[in-house]
Parts: structure tokens; C-alpha cells; sequence
């Protein structure tokens, strides 16, 4: 209780701190005050977020255990993030960002707490947590590319490594809670009380972006938009990615990564619980592993900052994530300690992949298209899920589960040794935007 008094005395501290008069917190270096209550309250929304997405993993897991059912949850979840992003993402360059960050955790708020009242009175069918996951990814389709456009806003870009390695080390740290009270909770309790659990956390989430100053990128005098010109916008987001041609191919390796590794995320409960006979704990556990180097891969980035050429993290990184997970396909029912540490040695590598990659996006693209730029890539990015996903269900039926992790290795790293090869994608970072941008508004 002492700890935790502390804690709140802080988040009060810096609620007082950051106060309504810091429209130009940015440049009188106060930056990190609005970031922290950013940081704390996002922590607060993923704890949520988490519990919820491993409660309601496992309930169908011990509900069903049909790899089908799982994919197609994964499938349903993924659709709104696929046809919403690039549309939320031209919102989120005209619209307040704080603004639709609230809003979005507070509609996947409200669909929680319907789902716990449902829940309650035993009404929660199966195409109903379909429907409830649909409606929650389309809370975060909005969420994600206002969240990530927002960065820059707030932190300074030579601190967007480390900014985005923090970001990293509060989801690893929320990750490694999650799976372990979430396997707690869903044994000893129901799993409305969880869904309870993510309403109380959204709203501390908005309680703490409140006094968070985030400026319209929109001028004061433009019109508001018609969806006519939220069109345009997407179009332009679209040619703009189009002819960077280091970015494209970035994008398209993120989503061919996407789509050799959705199989492993979306069916991980049913590798536990059939090839290692595993329960919620030891699911929890594997969960737990992969967060723990996620913690740790943060910690390394956050203080070193990686290779001052980005893109070199980058591909080390894919290429020890897919040694890793080549070792971990093969390894037998009885090494589930093994398992786990090559779990950890993925959370590790994906630090090196992500936060750097973010820092690009974020440091190159003009501050204008980034929102656009960012729903466009998660569209993208999340587009091969499904079909790998619709491909992975059927697949483990028939050759296993275990082979849908060490293909995807093998072909990660010799991916990841490729893009060494490829000079547009490693002279990323010095590559003219504005070259780019003007090829675009002259169209």
C-alpha cells in the first residue's frame, strides 16, 4: 500500500505539473512531464486491454479448443484494424489527437462493460465475442494511429528511439503482469470481473491524458473536411508511401513478417495446452517469457539507443528472431523451459525490429502525412494476417502445430540477412522526404 500511495502522489504531482498553461511544452523542455502521464495511463489501458485479451483467448481455448475458433476470432478482431485504419488515419491529421484518443478508450470501454453484463445474465454466445471483438479492434484502429502520430507532438526527435523503447518497456512490463494475473483471475473468478477490470482502467487512462497538451494539426482557418477530402487524404498517404521506395519496402517486409508469425500469436494457448500439455498457467508462463524479454530488450535500447543506423537493428533483429524461433519449432513436449527461452530471445530481437522502425517512420515521414502514413502501414501490415490466419487454422489440423513456427523462422532469417542486400531499404534514413513530398502535392 506504501508503494502504491507513492505512485499516486506522483501521477498526481505530475497531473498538477502539466497544467493548461503548457501549450508549448515541447519547446520549453517539459516535454517529459506530459510523456509520463501519457506513459502511466497508456500502462494503465494495456493492463486492461490485456487481462481481456488473455481471458477471453483462453475462455475459448477451454471452451473450444478448436484452432478455427481461435483464428477466427484473430480474423474478426483484424478486419476493423484492416478497413478502418486508413480512414482513422487521415482523421487523426485533422482532428485533435487527444481528442480521438479519449474517445476510443472510451467506446472500447463501453463494449467491455456490455460484454460483462452479457456475460452476467449468460447471453454471451459465440458470435457475440466475435461481434465485441470487431467493435474493440475498431476502437483501437482509431486509437493506434492518433497514438502514434501524437509522439512527435510531445517528444523532441532526436528522444523518438528512446520514446518509443519506453513505450516498448511499459507494454513488455504490462505483458509480463498480464498473462499471470489474467491466469489467476480467469481460474478463481468470472470473466466479467476482468471485463470490469479494463472499464476501470480506460478510464484512468482518459483521466490522465486530460491535462496532456496535444495541439490541432489543423489550421484554425481550414474548413472542416468533407469525406470527400478524407479520400483525398488517404490517396495522398498512399502516393506518398508509394514513391519512398526504402519505405515501401520496409512496409512490405513488416507485413510479410506479419504474416509469417500471426500463426504463433493467434494459436500460442493451443501450442501449450496440445504439444507441451500445458494449462493457463504454463500458457501464462510462455506469455510471461516473451514480455520478460520485451522488458529486456527495452531496457538494452532505451539505454544504448542501437545502431546509429536504425535499419541495422532492424535486421539483426529478424534475423535472431527467426534462429529463435527455428529452435523452437523443433523442440520436443517435454522441453517446455527451452520453449520459453527461446520465447525470451524473440521478445528480446522484436525490441530491435520495432522501436527502431517506429523511430524512422517518425523521424522521416512529414509531420503532416504521419497519421495517414501510420494507419496505412498498420492496414497493410495487418492485411496478410487474416490470410495467414484463414491458411494457419485449417493447416494445424492437418500437419501440426509445431511446423508453423520453425517454417516462419527459417524464412524470417533469411529475410532479415536479404535486407542487407536491398540499398534503397538501408540508405532509408537518408533518403530525401522532401523530394518525396513534392513528387506527391504535384501530382
Amino acid at each position: 500500500m506504501y508503494i502504491l500511495r507513492i505512485l499516486l502522489k506522483l501521477v498526481v504531482t505530475l497531473w498538477l505539473a502539466t497544467g493548461a498553461r503548457m501549450t508549448k511544452a515541447k519547446q520549453k523542455g517539459l516535454w517529459l512531464q506530459q510523456f509520463m502521464l501519457v506513459l502511466v495511463g497508456q500502462g494503465f489501458s494495456l493492463l486492461g486491454s490485456g487481462l481481456v485479451q488473455f481471458a477471453i483467448i483462453w475462455w475459448l481455448t477451454r471452451e473450444t479448443g478448436s484452432a478455427i475458433v481461435l483464428t477466427a476470432a484473430a480474423i474478426f478482431g483484424l478486419l476493423p484494424m484492416i478497413l478502418i485504419s486508413p480512414f482513422a488515419g487521415a482523421i487523426a491529421d485533422r482532428v485533435n489527437r487527444k481528442t480521438i484518443l479519449m474517445v476510443a478508450d472510451g467506446f472500447v470501454a463501453l463494449i467491455s462493460l456490455l460484454m460483462a453484463v452479457l456475460f452476467h445474465y449468460g447471453m454471451l454466445q459465440l458470435w457475440l465475442v466475435y461481434l465485441f471483438m470487431m467493435l474493440r479492434s475498431a476502437g483501437n484502429a482509431f486509437h493506434q494511429p492518433a497514438f502514434e502520430a501524437a509522439m512527435p507532438q510531445i517528444a523532441p526527435v532526436r528522444h523518438l528511439v528512446r520514446v518509443n523503447s519506453a513505450l516498448q518497456f511499459i507494454r513488455s512490463g504490462v505483458n509480463l503482469a498480464a498473462p499471470l494475473l489474467g491466469a489467476i483471475l480467469i481460474e478463481n473468478f468470472s470473466l466479467q470481473l476482468i471485463l470490469l477490470v479494463d472499464v476501470i482502467t480506460a478510464a484512468i487512462a482518459i483521466a490522465l491524458l486530460l491535462p496532456v497538451q496535444i495541439l490541432d494539426v489543423r489550421q484554425p482557418e481550414e474548413q472542416p473536411p468533407t469525406l470527400r477530402v478524407y479520400l483525398q487524404d488517404m490517396r495522398e498517404g498512399l502516393r506518398y508511401i508509394r514513391r519512398w521506395r526504402g519505405l515501401s519496402i520496409l512496409i512490405l517486409i513488416f507485413a510479410f513478417t506479419n504474416f509469417l508469425f500471426s500463426p504463433l500469436v493467434t494459436l500460442m494457448a493451443l501450442i501449450v495446452s496440445k504439444h507441451f500439455n500445458g494449462g493457463a498457467l504454463e500458457y501464462s508462463y510462455v506469455e510471461m517469457m516473451l514480455a520478460a524479454g520485451i522488458l529486456l530488450g527495452s531496457l538494452a535500447i532505451t539505454a544504448w539507443g542501437g545502431f546509429k543506423r536504425r535499419i541495422l537493428n532492424i535486421n539483426f533483429g529478424q534475423v535472431i528472431s527467426g534462429v529463435a524461433l527455428t529452435v523452437a519449432g523443433f523442440l520436443r513436449p517435454d522441453a517446455l523451459v527451452p520453449f520459453m527461452f527461446c520465447m525470451l530471445v524473440c521478445g528480446i530481437s522484436s525490441c530491435f525490429i520495432n522501436a527502431p522502425a517506429m523511430a524512422i517512420v517518425q523521424s522521416q515521414v512529414d509531420p503532416d502525412m504521419l497519421g495517414r502514413v501510420m494507419s496505412i502501414v498498420s492496414a497493410l501490415c495487418m492485411l496478410a494476417m487474416p490470410v495467414s490466419l484463414i491458411l494457419a487454422g485449417p493447416l494445424a489440423e492437418v500437419i501440426g502445430l509445431m511446423p508453423l513456427i520453425y517454417i516462419p523462422g527459417i524464412i524470417s532469417g533469411l529475410l532479415g540477412i536479404a535486407c542487407f542486400f536491398i540499398p534503397d531499404l538501408m540508405n532509408i534514413e537518408t533518403k530525401s522526404k522532401t523530394a518525396v513530398k513534392t513528387a506527391v502535392t504535384e501530382m
